[in-house]
Protein backbone atom coordinates (compact mmCIF):
# COMPACT_ATOMS: atom_id res chain seq x y z
CA UNK A 1 0.00 0.00 0.00
CA UNK A 2 1.49 3.32 -1.00
CA UNK A 3 0.00 5.70 1.91
CA UNK A 4 -0.72 4.81 4.98
CA UNK A 5 -3.44 5.43 7.21
CA UNK A 6 -2.25 6.16 9.94
CA UNK A 7 0.31 8.35 8.89
CA UNK A 8 -2.44 10.27 7.24
CA UNK A 9 -4.55 10.21 10.30
CA UNK A 10 -1.36 11.75 12.61
CA UNK A 11 -1.40 14.68 9.83
CA UNK A 12 -4.77 15.64 10.01
CA UNK A 13 -4.70 15.24 14.02
CA UNK A 14 -1.99 17.43 14.35
CA UNK A 15 -3.89 20.76 13.62
CA UNK A 16 -7.69 19.22 14.84
CA UNK A 17 -5.97 18.93 18.29
CA UNK A 18 -5.36 21.97 18.52
CA UNK A 19 -8.78 23.87 17.24
CA UNK A 20 -10.39 21.04 19.46
CA UNK A 21 -7.99 22.39 22.56
CA UNK A 22 -9.11 25.74 21.84
CA UNK A 23 -12.38 25.10 21.51
CA UNK A 24 -12.55 23.31 25.41
CA UNK A 25 -10.40 26.51 26.38
CA UNK A 26 -12.79 28.58 25.60
CA UNK A 27 -15.59 26.72 27.01
CA UNK A 28 -14.46 26.42 29.95
CA UNK A 29 -12.67 30.19 30.37
CA UNK A 30 -9.99 28.50 32.14
CA UNK A 31 -9.20 24.86 32.19
CA UNK A 32 -5.68 23.07 33.66
CA UNK A 33 -4.23 20.15 31.44
CA UNK A 34 -5.43 17.03 33.13
CA UNK A 35 -8.90 18.59 32.93
CA UNK A 36 -8.07 19.23 29.22
CA UNK A 37 -7.16 15.54 28.89
CA UNK A 38 -10.31 13.91 30.29
CA UNK A 39 -12.95 16.24 28.10
CA UNK A 40 -10.99 15.26 25.20
CA UNK A 41 -11.35 11.54 26.24
CA UNK A 42 -14.77 11.88 26.89
CA UNK A 43 -15.05 13.54 23.14
CA UNK A 44 -13.44 10.07 21.86
CA UNK A 45 -9.87 12.38 21.39
CA UNK A 46 -7.37 10.64 23.14
CA UNK A 47 -4.08 12.44 24.12
CA UNK A 48 -1.34 11.63 26.16
CA UNK A 49 0.24 14.21 28.34
CA UNK A 50 3.37 13.81 26.49
CA UNK A 51 1.46 15.26 23.45
CA UNK A 52 -1.11 17.93 25.20
CA UNK A 53 1.36 19.90 27.60
CA UNK A 54 4.00 20.93 24.84
CA UNK A 55 1.33 22.29 22.36
CA UNK A 56 0.00 23.99 25.61
CA UNK A 57 3.51 25.55 26.28
CA UNK A 58 3.59 26.29 22.86
CA UNK A 59 0.30 27.99 22.38
CA UNK A 60 1.07 29.57 25.41
CA UNK A 61 4.32 31.11 23.74
CA UNK A 62 2.71 32.22 20.72
CA UNK A 63 0.29 34.38 22.70
CA UNK A 64 -2.84 32.25 22.15
CA UNK A 65 -3.70 31.17 25.41
CA UNK A 66 -2.43 32.84 29.17
CA UNK A 67 -1.27 30.68 31.59
CA UNK A 68 -1.57 30.99 35.42
CA UNK A 69 -0.57 29.19 38.44
CA UNK A 70 -3.51 28.62 41.40
CA UNK A 71 -3.61 27.14 44.66
CA UNK A 72 -6.14 28.70 46.41
CA UNK A 73 -9.37 26.61 46.62
CA UNK A 74 -7.53 23.50 45.25
CA UNK A 75 -6.97 20.46 46.85
CA UNK A 76 -3.30 19.20 46.42
CA UNK A 77 -0.45 20.41 44.01
CA UNK A 78 -1.04 24.11 42.12
CA UNK A 79 -2.50 23.96 38.55
CA UNK A 80 -1.36 25.88 35.60
CA UNK A 81 -4.77 26.92 34.26
CA UNK A 82 -4.94 28.16 30.71
CA UNK A 83 -7.48 30.56 29.44
CA UNK A 84 -8.02 32.22 25.84
CA UNK A 85 -6.25 35.56 24.99
CA UNK A 86 -7.59 38.39 22.79
CA UNK A 87 -5.23 36.95 20.39
CA UNK A 88 -5.83 33.35 20.43
CA UNK A 89 -9.89 33.97 20.13
CA UNK A 90 -9.44 35.18 16.72
CA UNK A 91 -6.96 32.40 15.64
CA UNK A 92 -9.97 30.20 17.01
CA UNK A 93 -12.21 32.22 14.74
CA UNK A 94 -10.23 31.98 11.55
CA UNK A 95 -9.73 27.90 12.33
CA UNK A 96 -13.22 27.42 12.67
CA UNK A 97 -13.83 29.37 9.46
CA UNK A 98 -11.81 27.35 7.96
CA UNK A 99 -12.43 23.42 9.20
CA UNK A 100 -16.07 24.77 8.06
CA UNK A 101 -14.98 25.39 4.63
CA UNK A 102 -12.96 22.20 4.73
CA UNK A 103 -16.25 19.87 5.98
CA UNK A 104 -18.25 21.25 3.24
CA UNK A 105 -15.77 20.84 0.56
CA UNK A 106 -15.66 16.88 2.01
CA UNK A 107 -19.23 17.02 1.61
CA UNK A 108 -19.36 18.64 -1.80
CA UNK A 109 -16.54 15.77 -3.10
CA UNK A 110 -18.45 12.93 -1.20
CA UNK A 111 -21.58 12.99 -2.53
Amino acid sequence: MAGSVDNWKTQIRKGYLELCVLLCVRQQKKVYGFDLIERLAAASLEVKEGTLYPLLNRMAADGLLASTWETEGLKGHPRKFYSLTRTGSAFLAQLEDEFGEMVSIFKKLSQ
